[in-house]
């Protein structure tokens, strides 16, 4: 028997899923075929009739077998997010409106889908989001983040995940005690496994640090660390096993002081180190398995060293933008062992034991934010964004709405300039979302951005061909290189559509109109940054009204792509320059 508590937190988990389910199911089935109607009226369950629920009522038409399915919102942004405010109801083809349950709705979903794209039901991306669903359900079961600080505790408190991600929390390759051992969302705090390693085996790139990492968490020198749910699987490699037996490797299992990991899972944190540690985990974490293959670890200090000047210019220009630096990455050569393992075996090994050090944060303030965590839900229902700029303008006496917008617009300030500077520039290819963006606030208000992922960042070939990429193997080389149009698609979904869009809706839901005035803003913004720039193509038709390109996360999932085959739906907006009565756009 599940007690009133559980209940309640499967009821949660079960309402984010659906919600986030639904999120990509309207923006890249629904919405672009025209089958769901907005202020729904007619044909609909008496529940969803009744002025006790709040809210806009919406329907969707799904083809065959022929299905309605309704719903009330309590909140829907400019590019149609939602924030769902009732059960699902539906009506199958000559019966009446019946309660659609959570299992059977993924299904009519994902059944929906197969048929629109002439496909099979799709059972591991049923599998996926039901993992995901229970790893919430086991999260608010333990959900106790300490306050470390801000930055740990900002880290570990993005519940619920990537709002247009089907299976956000889904996570496959580990059991379920393991699981609550190392994720964030429990406040986890754990030690790091330990190989005592001779010298010969250490292969490091850029500054060397991992002595200094040793030092701080262990004490000592020499040794060398993995991630708890990597172990096993280095321990269990017969090439480990050639190695130990020689002596060149010994594990000593778990010891010195315990680390955080952060939003990502696998990056982990200590306040007395000056790097983070980015791990490598063959661990599906939404679309991935999670492991630093051997050229990512060359591209993210590669990059660090190529980009430094222009990195430098660009967060001169731009006070209060920052890029974090991912100067060194390590791993263990185990091949001196004299093994009779395939290089494929070697290099699968190496990648376990790859990390790459990011720079820590350089803080002189302590109201930190990773804008995930604020563009999020608490788990009464909350937008912890409004909730934070609410008591922020009663603590400055100010109008709400006033501070709301001066607020946004600091945080446009800081991310969009340098953003757009970097991509038309200097053909440089940031990843700037929502769980990349960390954010300081001084007296109340955004006063500087952090954006991170060196790792992942591309640069253009126009910009950057493979003479200017000297030190780069060619797999680095083909790994960062992007083109013009996959760059502008990329920077624009990441930064207006993921992030910023976002921030808007959590921001302006309580205030009719406020939305609208934030995008007119953002459009001003954009519109200056562009002139400065020299009118990229790209920036004047998107605002003229060229649409705004979002990832498919759940396309890219039902079709069972690999993550960077992602395509993208097209998404109208209300950034039109020079906004007036005659140029009025609608944004649903």
């Amino acid at each position: 028997m599940h007690t009133f508590e559980q209940r309640i937190q499967q009821h949660q988990a079960e309402h984010h899923s659906l919600n986030h389910l639904l999120n990509c199911y309207l923006r890249e089935f629904a919405v672009p075929q025209q089958l769901v109607d907005w202020h729904a009226q007619g044909d609909l369950p008496k529940a969803l009739q009744s002025d006790l629920l709040a809210g806009e009522t919406v329907r969707i038409r799904t083809a065959y077998p022929l299905l309605k399915i309704a719903f009330k919102v309590q909140a829907r942004g400019a590019l149609n997010q939602i924030k769902l405010g009732s059960k699902l109801f539906a009506k199958p083809m000559g019966k009446p409106w019946q309660v659609l349950g959570t299992h059977a709705a993924i299904q009519a979903l994902l059944e929906h889908m197969a048929m629109l794209t002439q496909t099979e039901p799709n059972i591991e991306l049923q599998a996926q989001i039901h993992n995901s669903l229970h790893n919430m359900q086991r999260f608010l079961a333990h959900a106790q983040v300490p306050h470390i600080n801000a930055l740990q505790h900002t880290e570990q408190s993005l519940l619920w995940g990537h709002p247009f991600h089907p299976s956000p929390k889904s996570r496959s390759g580990v059991d379920a005690d393991q699981l609550l051992q190392c994720s964030p969302e429990v406040g986890a705090a754990f030690q790091l496994h330990w190989f005592e390693i001779d010298p010969v085996l250490l292969k490091e790139l850029g500054s060397p640090v991992i002595n200094k990492v040793c030092e701080v968490l262990t004490g000592r020198t020499g040794l060398y660390p993995c991630h708890p749910w990597e172990v096993d699987l280095v321990v269990n490699s017969r090439i480990y096993q050639q190695a130990s037996q020689k002596k060149l490797i010994r594990h000593l299992g778990p010891q010195g002081k315990v680390v955080w990991p952060t939003s990502s899972v696998r990056t982990l944190y200590h306040p007395e180190l000056d790097v983070f540690l980015k791990c490598s985990i063959h661990v599906r974490l939404t679309n991935c398995i999670r492991k630093n293959a051997w050229y990512e670890l060359e591209s993210a200090v590669g990059m660090t060293e190529l980009l430094a000047h222009t990195f430098e210019q660009v967060e001169h220009a731009h006070p209060g933008f920052r890029m974090l630096r991912e100067p060194a990455a390590s791993t263990l050569d185990l091949s001196p062992a004299g093994t009779t393992a395939s290089q494929n075996e070697i290099v699968s090994l190496q990648e376990s034991f790859g990390i790459i050090f990011r720079e820590q944060l350089q803080i002189q303030y302590t109201d930190i934010h990773m804008a995930g965590s604020l563009a999020a839900w608490d788990t009464l229902g909350q937008s912890q964004l409004a909730q934070l700029l609410c008591e922020q303008a009663e603590q400055h006496g100010a109008d709400k709405a006033e501070f709301t917008l001066n607020w946004l617009q600091s945080y446009f300030k800081l991310l969009v300039p340098g953003t757009l500077t970097l991509l038309f520039k200097h053909g440089v290819v940031l990843e700037p979302h929502l769980q990349n963006t960390v954010l300081a606030l001084d007296k109340g208000l955004p006063a500087r951005v952090w954006i991170r992922d060196l790792e992942g960042t591309k640069l253009v070939p126009q910009h950057w061909p493979s003479d200017r990429l000297k030190g780069l193997s060619e797999r680095a080389i083909a790994s960062v290189h992007y083109s013009e149009d996959q760059g502008w698609k990329r920077v624009s979904y990441c930064l207006l559509v993921n992030n910023i869009a976002e921030m808007i809706f959590h921001a302006c839901q309580h205030t009719p109109g406020l939305e609208q005035r934030a995008w007119q803003c953002l459009a001003k913004l954009i519109q200056h940054t562009s002139q400065a720039l020299g009118t990229p193509q790209a920036l004047s038709g998107l605002l003229q009204g060229h649409a705004l390109a979002s990832k498919n996360n759940l396309k890219t999932r039902l079709f069972k792509k690999a993550d960077r085959l992602a395509d993208y739906t097209f998404l109208s907006h209300p950034l039109i320059a020079h906004h007036d009565k005659h140029t009025e756009h609608a944004a649903y």
